[in-house]
Formats: C-alpha cells, sequence, structure tokens
C-alpha cells in the first residue's frame, strides 16, 4: 500500500532524460564491472553552490550483482544485479547515492522500488514484507546527501485492526504516528491516511485514527554511551505543557514563558532517558500525594498482539517518578518498576534540567510501546498534564513503540546524534 501524499510527490518529479556522463564519469561509476550499463541521467537542479546536479541511472547484470544476493536482484520475471544511483554535482567525482537488490523484500516476494528525481531531491519508494506488509518513501537532498523525511507504513494483511504510519522528519528528529482505533470495525486493511489541510495532527484525527508522538531512540556513533551529567540538547525536540509537540491532556496550556519542557530518548529495549525543564518551582505539599508534586508518568504497553490503540487498563503499566527520582507505583499491570538515576546539568540555552535515566530489569520491558505524560504542578497542586499521546478514561489511548533513527542511509548521518562535551546534540 503506498501512501498517496508520497505518490503524488514522485509522479509530480520530473524525470527528463539527458545526455549520459563523459567517458571518465563512466569509468569512475562502473570501474572493473563488465556488465554495467548507464542508463537514463535525470536533471536535479543546482546544489545549494550552484553546481549541476544530475542523478545517473545504472543497471548491473547477474555477473556483478551485490556480493549478499546469490540469486541476484528481481527484474520482472528475470534476474540481474540490480539498479544504482549515482550523483554527478558539478566537477566532483560521481557518488553513488542509492545501491537497489530487490530481492522481494520478504517472503512474499513482493518488493518493488520506484525512485524520483526532482531539483536537488530524490524520493525512493520501497515495498515488501510478508504477513506483515511495509513500505517507505524516503526524501533525500543530493547535495549533500541525507535523509530529510520519511514516511513508513506497517500493516498485517489478515487484520483490519493493525495498521501504523509513521512519519519522521530527520532534520528536527520529531516523529509523529497514527494508528487505528482497534475498538472499531470495518476499518479496511492497510494504513491510516496522513491527515490532509486544514485539517491537522492530532490526538484524534477522526473517529477511526489515533496520533501520537513517539519516543525517539537517536542513532549514536559507534557504542557510545551516555554518561551522568549528560543534558539532551537539541538531539529531539521538546514537548512542552504549552501543547507543542504533545497533547495537553489535563488542565489549560501553559503560558509560554510559564511552559515546561520535557525532552525524552529511548536508549535500547528498557531505558528512557527523560530531561524536565520547568520554570515553576516544585512545592512539595507536607503529608500531601506526590501526584500534586512535578512528576513524570511513564505507561508501558503489555499487550503483545501488536495493537498499540485503546488498551485496557490491565494491559498497561503505569509508574510515576517525581523530579527528585522517588518512583511511585502507579495503576494498571503490575511489574517491576525501573531504577533511576538523576542529575542535574544545563542544557544547550544554559537553562537548568533534572536528568532521569529510568532502566527497567526486563530487558524488553519497552518493546509493546510507551507513553510519557509530564505533570506541571502550581501551588502545590497539579495544574496540567501533558502527554505524548491522547487520554481518554484516565489513561493513554495510544502506547507507540520506540522509533529508533539509526541513520538513513546508512552512510548518512541522517537521525544520529553525539555528545559535544557535556551535551547530546545532533549530528548537523
Amino acid at each position: 500500500m503506498k501512501p498517496l501524499l508520497v505518490a503524488a510527490c514522485l509522479a509530480l518529479l520530473p524525470l527528463a532524460a539527458l545526455a549520459a556522463p563523459d567517458a571518465a564519469q563512466t569509468a569512475a561509476i562502473c570501474g572493473t564491472r563488465t556488465t554495467c550499463k548507464v542508463g537514463k541521467t535525470h536533471d536535479a537542479g543546482k546544489s545549494p553552490a550552484g553546481a549541476s546536479l544530475y542523478v545517473v541511472e545504472v543497471r548491473l547484470g547477474l555477473a556483478d550483482k551485490p556480493k549478499d544476493q546469490d540469486e541476484g536482484c528481481i527484474d520482472g520475471n528475470a534476474r540481474d544485479g540490480g539498479v544504482e544511483y549515482w550523483l554527478l554535482d558539478g566537477t566532483a567525482a560521481p557518488k553513488q547515492v542509492l545501491q537497489l537488490c530487490n530481492d522481494g523484500y520478504g517472503s512474499s516476494g513482493v518488493g518493488e522500488d520506484e525512485v524520483g528525481v526532482g531539483p536537488n531531491r530524490l524520493v525512493h519508494h520501497q515495498y515488501g514484507g510478508s504477513a506483515w506488509r511495509w513500505s517507505m518513501d524516503v526524501t533525500y537532498s543530493l547535495a549533500p546527501f541525507r535523509a530529510l523525511t520519511e514516511q513508513d507504513c506497517s500493516y498485517h494483511n489478515g487484520s483490519e485492526q493493525s495498521g501504523t504510519l509513521t512519519d519522521i522528519d530527520y532534520r528536527t528528529r520529531l516523529v509523529r504516528a497514527l494508528a487505528k482505533d482497534s475498538t472499531r470495525r470495518d476499518l479496511g486493511i492497510g494504513c491510516p491516511s496522513w491527515p490532509k489541510p486544514p485539517q491537522t495532527f492530532a490526538a484524534r484525527i477522526d473517529a477511526d485514527t489515533i496520533g501520537a508522538y513517539p519516543v525517539v531512540a537517536p542513532g549514536l556513533p559507534g557504542k557510545a554511551a551516555i554518561p551522568a551529567g549528560t543534558a539532551l540538547g537539541n538531539c529531539v525536540p521538546g514537548m512542552t505543557t504549552a501543547g507543542d509537540n504533545g497533547f495537553v491532556v489535563w488542565g489549560k496550556p501553559a503560558v509560554a514563558d510559564q511552559a515546561a519542557e520535557i525532552r525524552t530518548i529511548g536508549v535500547g529495549s528498557n531505558s528512557l532517558i527523560v530531561q524536565v525543564f520547568d520554570p515553576i518551582p516544585g512545592v512539595v505539599p507536607s503529608g500531601g500525594s506526590w501526584i500534586h508534586q512535578p512528576h513524570l508518568e511513564i505507561w508501558v504497553g503489555q499487550n503483545g498482539e501488536e495493537i498499540n490503540t485503546m488498551l485496557p487498563i490491565g494491559q498497561m503499566t503505569q509508574t510515576g517518578i517525581t523530579l527528585d527520582g522517588t518512583v511511585h507505583r502507579g495503576v494498571g499491570k503490575p511489574g517491576p518498576p525501573p531504577r533511576v538515576e538523576r542529575w542535574l546539568a544545563r542544557d544547550e540555552r544554559s537553562r537548568p534540567v533534572t536528568v532521569l535515566r529510568l532502566v527497567w530489569p526486563d530487558e524488553f520491558a519497552l518493546i509493546h510501546g510507551v507513553t510519557v505524560v509530564y505533570s506541571q504542578a502550581e501551588a502545590g497542586k497539579q495544574a496540567r498534564l501533558v502527554s505524548t499521546a491522547g487520554f481518554a478514561g484516565n489513561r493513554p489511548i495510544y502506547v507507540p513503540d520506540v522509533q529508533t533513527l539509526a541513520g538513513r542511509p546508512s552512510t548518512s548521518d541522517s537521525g544520529l546524534c553525539h555528545l559535544q562535551g557535556s551535551l547530546l546534540v545532533a549530528v548537523q
């Protein structure tokens, strides 16, 4: 199933054929590969520096198939060595930007690729899967070559209640997801559709569709660990109690200068790091409940059926954590609480922040989704709740999977963060 938005973008991108690369460029592209055949050259406009950009399509025979593909790549009813796309950027040496080998992309053998080229852009659509079908649509800039946006669709071809559409902005590391309301019927097979203007992204898109902001697990170069004392910097965007990148599910949104900001990253499948900046001083009421203190609520999905929406309370576990690092057992299915490590730091704007590292004893504690909630207090009372998902019946209506950004393509730094002193910042 191809998202209509991306299909339309592909249709609009020009694919006008131009003259072939010169002999030196062809030699650099093909090297010693005897079956290498240069196909169409596509105009890709100008680079930011003003150089002319072209994308060259290259076809390979079976003799030059990828080393990890014993049977070669599917080309209609035949097999070949796949297709490559090379960038010509002014007088620079040709650079390979995509290497594609359709091996069926899953046990159903339904794999397909489509590539479109436009001014300093390349769009790649890929489809495949087995009983679980998937598609992805990635938009790249060519100069510099890096992923800009991506939309991913995943659904079971025998379940109308399954189907998640994930939208990634690699420039900001902001991720949004849409899923089906699992209590509804006659939803059809496939993924939800992205809202069309003037409709906007919301916790409830319509009666059938639910939206959320998944926790992001940014790619880290190598096996870098995040030491105590680190602030999250601009690695991921912040959710605020004013309603930015999250949903105010109780109380009124905070005014701008009183808004708390919460940044969360996933680390592995059982750990979160949560950073809180709250300009309102926390007042600890004497003998009062932790509910009226500034605190986090972490809701973890306990449903193993690949359904993440409208879960009953018995299929989630709520854990409350006050900003001093104290853990409070909440409602839902009982489960071992996380171990909490706390430190104070300064973010990239030199604001004082509280950082909490949460580690669950179960290695796979978060694989069925997580929703993060922050409760902002005023004058010793709970004032508002902001959440990565909407709420109904005092519980989240969506516990989305943690979204891993490992860099796309593997040769690019899109979606990666790295340590810069005591800050975790985006690789630019």
